[in-house]
């Protein structure tokens, strides 16, 4: 058995949450239809104003057109349905916190033989005890070793008007909770329940890093072809750097600026970048038939076409 809010706090919640805020709404209301009074008597051009969920504006057809108002002279009054329904939205708020927090002091294990909570109307506290004890306690000899209490201590405050979440009045607890008598054991239904709902997180992240990698990796291993055809016009772009003609133009753009043409020089080099463009060819035409040393490289991070060609020393 689980703890369950009694009928009586539940009800108190609802009609103090509830009166608070009609007095609250009907406080607005009234401010507002004191202004349109003002703005009427003195003939000030009534502004357009937005009312919310709490309030509605009933507008009464002028017979003639007002330079106040225009057709429509309104007034403003509260709306108990959405006020009932807000009022009883914040006491199942406040009740699933106060039942969230004594479940943090409890397990499976465990169960409620007797909820002694009050409301202290003189200082709206909702205070008192809550008493459990172990199911299996049958074979204990001791069986008032295995009960606990839990002491209970919760207040609550209004926020009003633009502090509040809903312009009007709304409703912020305070809460605290010790146990006594027999230890917990093992972790709380509330922490349990935090632990899994980590967990499911945890596996959605690494299920959507794990589609991620794939649809990387996807795209990853069609760059063999794609390279391969890349490194063979590298390379025969570069061989036709060193032929006669080649070393021939090369020589006479060195001329045409002043410079000095190094022809050992320029052969030795060009033929250092064939050579990387041609191993990394070889690799790539290899990869196409089998990509498992691709994929190697790939789960050690060198996962794009940049990184692979700087593997290499190609560029």
């Amino acid at each position: 058995m689980t703890f369950t809010t009694p009928d009586h706090i539940k009800h108190h919640l609802v009609e103090t949450i509830t009166s608070a805020l009609i007095a609250e709404v009907q406080a607005a209301c009234k401010h507002k239809n004191t202004q349109v009074d003002h703005h009427k008597a003195e003939g000030i051009r009534w502004p357009y104003c937005s009312t919310g969920r709490y309030i509605i504006e009933a507008d009464k057809r002028l017979k003639e057109k007002s330079p106040v108002f225009g057709w429509d002279e309104p007034r403003y009054y509260p709306h108990y349905a959405n006020i009932v329904e807000e009022a009883q939205a914040q006491a199942l708020s406040t009740i699933a916190l106060l039942e969230s927090r004594i479940g943090q002091h409890m397990t499976d294990q465990e169960w409620i033989y007797k909820t002694d909570l009050e409301v202290n109307y003189s200082n709206q506290l909702i205070e008192g005890r809550v008493y459990g004890q172990v199911y299996d306690y049958s074979k204990v000899a001791d069986k008032e070793a295995t009960k606990f209490d839990i002491q209970v201590r919760m207040i609550w405050n209004f926020r009003y008007g633009e502090n509040s979440a809903n312009g009007h009045l709304t409703q912020y607890t305070q809460f605290r909770s010790e146990r006594h008598g027999a230890e917990m054991i093992g972790k709380s239904k509330v922490q349990r329940a935090t632990d899994e709902e980590k967990a499911k997180k945890a596996a959605e992240k690494q299920a959507a890093a794990d589609a991620k990698t794939a649809a990387k990796w996807e795209r990853f291993a069609k760059l063999p072809v794609q390279l391969e055809k890349w490194l063979t016009k590298e390379i025969h772009v570069e061989a036709a750097f060193i032929t006669e003609e080649g070393l021939a133009k090369s020589e006479a753009e060195c001329k045409a600026i002043g410079a000095t043409f190094d022809k050992e020089w320029r052969i030795k080099t060009v033929s250092a970048r064939i050579e990387k463009n041609n191993a990394m060819r070889n690799d790539v035409r290899a990869w196409q038939n089998d990509d498992s040393q691709l994929k190697a490289l790939f789960n050690e991070g060198v996962d794009t076409r940049q990184k692979l060609k700087e593997m290499y020393g190609v560029w």
